[in-house]
């Protein structure tokens, strides 16, 4: 039955039909009802369904579902096969084209198209300007989401997805702490929906591990990447399996299980591979260096960071190609060789530059630029690009990456022989480092 609030479009829909077809409303009734009652129709007073809505529509020589929707069988096709089309350009990371795709959907949805229509037109939207780097867009996208989420039609789940992607834009601008409320309202109404979405339930517990590691809450994070884990293996998605071992690995890393975290990368670099997303496998491999250069293991590592790095740059992606370098960068200071550890440092955050969705991976490689120049003994340089570093850190929310800037400067006042505020950096470092109290 159609609900109250789309009735004045079906009656509407009604007239509109009647009078194309040359009607009087008499003539549509047919004998059937009176005049009256079809004026009552086409004022939304009377709601059509069942039987009699499939009536009208023969009578008016449509389908049932153009009066309910405004739109044909084939129409519906069409943005069936749009959706799609936008959803398997954002798997090929090509975030653009999507855009594209989607905003023209949003633009020619009729008010009456199905709601699963105009819910998947905006989450693909969402996500095609969350990865380009357009947050703010994002945000007051899916805050007109939210209205309409929230009115007298809106559902429990719609609900729960819209809470998901404004957590996924807090995060993405390094605000933790309303991201993690985001996304644990986005879990209680997901508990109160009237069916289980297990996709969205897992894609919210994997998003929040996240959270967790950014707040160095590793257990915390390791339960919810267990939780979401639990779910994929019941999925038959290959895409969030991928995703989700990718998380786990990066958790395992945190708590410092290396080998467990490689298995992980491992596994995620493989589903990624069988889906076809040789983007997202090259991200996987850039973990997997990390990995192996942790595990003493650096010829591997480096080819991996090679290889991710040919990925990136044939895609014409320049912040994946960015990480990339930040990572090759780190590896060529800890090895001696400085220079190549400066190139690398100063290549990543031109392709960095203006990101501050990734800041903390700018961080991270002005860091790098940084300790260079404090292994050349360039006091000055190094001082004040951490400076810039503490800046980008600060911006993260993330203890863990400031404390490295700390342990950096304390690394400088010594070569200063100023012990004293050396010792106390390091003492700054040490307690930022502690695990957080339970």
């Amino acid at each position: 039955m159609a609900t109250v609030a789309a009735a004045p479009d079906i009656g509407s829909r009604v007239g509109a039909l009647r009078r194309a077809a040359g009607m009087t409303q008499e003539g549509l009734a047919d004998g059937r009802f009176t005049k009256q009652y079809v004026s009552q129709i086409e004022r939304g007073e009377i709601i059509p369904a069942g039987e009699l809505l499939d009536w009208l529509a023969s009578r008016l020589g449509v389908e049932r579902v153009v009066l309910e929707t405004g739109l044909s069988t084939p129409d519906l096709e069409r943005i069936s096969e749009r959706l799609a089309h936008g959803q398997r350009l954002l798997d090929e990371h090509r975030h653009v084209e999507a855009l594209e795709i989607f905003q023209s959907l949003r633009g020619s949805l009729t008010h009456g198209a199905p709601r699963s229509a105009k819910r998947s037109v905006v989450r693909g939207e969402a996500w095609a300007l969350i990865r380009l780097g357009r947050i703010s867009e994002a945000a007051d996208l899916l805050g007109e989401a939210r209205s309409v989420a929230d009115g007298p039609t809106g559902t429990r789940d719609e609900q729960s997805e819209v809470a998901y992607l404004t957590a996924v834009c807090c995060y993405s601008l390094s605000d933790i702490t309303t991201a993690q409320a985001e996304f644990g309202r986005a879990l209680q109404l997901l508990d109160e929906a009237d069916e289980t979405d297990d996709r969205l339930r897992l894609d919210i517990h994997q998003w929040r591990s996240r959270c967790h590691r950014r707040q160095r809450d590793f257990e915390a994070a390791r339960e919810d990447i267990d939780r979401a884990l639990e779910l994929c293996h019941a999925l038959d998605d290959v895409r969030r399996r991928a995703e989700v071992h990718l998380q786990a690995s990066l958790v395992a890393e945190r708590l410092g299980r290396w080998v467990l975290a490689r298995r992980y990368a491992e596994t995620s670099r493989d589903l990624f591979e069988e889906v076809g997303d040789t983007v997202t496998r090259g991200r996987v491999l850039n973990n997997l260096a990390g990995l192996n250069h942790s595990l003493g293991v650096d010829d591997v590592a480096v080819s991996q960071l090679r290889e991710a790095f040919a990925i990136f740059v044939d895609a014409h992606l320049e912040i994946e190609a960015g990480y990339v370098l930040s990572s090759l960068a780190e590896i060529h200071r800890e090895q001696g060789d400085l220079e190549e550890a400066g190139v690398a440092a100063r290549r990543a955050l031109e392709f960095l530059e203006g990101r501050i969705d990734h800041i903390q991976e700018v961080g991270t490689a002005q860091l790098v630029l940084a300790r260079a120049h404090l292994d050349q003994g360039k006091l000055d340089e190094a001082e004040d690009l951490l400076g810039v570093v503490d800046a980008s850190y600060a911006a993260t929310e993330s203890v863990a990456h400031q404390a490295r800037s700390w342990m950096t400067r304390g690394e400088l006042e010594l070569l200063r022989h100023n012990e004293s505020e050396a010792a106390r950096l390091y003492r700054e470092a040490a307690v930022a480092l502690q695990p957080p109290d339970n």
